[in-house]
């Protein structure tokens, strides 16, 4: 099994916040999330983007649900040249942001990757204006491993028990 610091900070609340397939019954509620307006300039590409995207580049996107409540998608993918896992697209709806739902949700998502695939990293980028992206995965481990003009490239290390 891989352990992660994501689950020592886990408490019974936090597992109200859930992943789900994105199938019929829900696909349109993903495409209709939306970032804050102040927010397009860092993730300018719609949630319908990432969904269609998803269905022809065999990427796995999944929907965030708190209790019952969708709040989030979160897009990942493994590159077929390197075997690495990459979160491709993780956001949460305008509605529902500053109510700990991304910090919740990316620790599922690390869960759900690690315990399906039993990979050893996780890749993402993010650009590197979106400041409270880069807070986000600082706090759960992901490490800055490179970046550009553009692209801050981070991974986060699974250790194995």
């Amino acid at each position: 099994m891989i352990k992660n610091d994501c689950d020592s900070q886990l408490s019974p609340q936090d597992w109200k916040v859930h992943l789900r397939p994105v199938d019929q019954s829900n696909w349109y509620d993903c495409a209709g999330l939306k970032v804050t307006e102040e927010q397009r300039n860092v993730f300018p590409v719609p949630a319908v983007y990432w969904l269609a995207e998803s269905a022809y580049c065999g990427f796995t996107p999944l929907s965030l649900y708190h209790s019952e409540q969708l709040v989030g998608l979160a897009i990942y993918a493994v590159d077929p040249e390197d075997g690495m896992y990459w979160i491709m697209a993780y956001l949460i709806d305008h509605q529902h942001q500053r109510k700990g739902y991304g910090l919740l949700g990316m620790k599922a998502l690390i869960r759900y990757i690690r315990e399906k695939h039993g990979c050893d990293t996780i890749v993402l980028g993010h650009r590197v204006e979106n400041k409270q992206a880069a807070k986000l995965y600082d706090s759960v481990g992901f490490v800055e491993v490179s970046r550009d003009e553009h692209e801050v490239r981070r991974e986060l290390q699974l250790e194995r028990e």
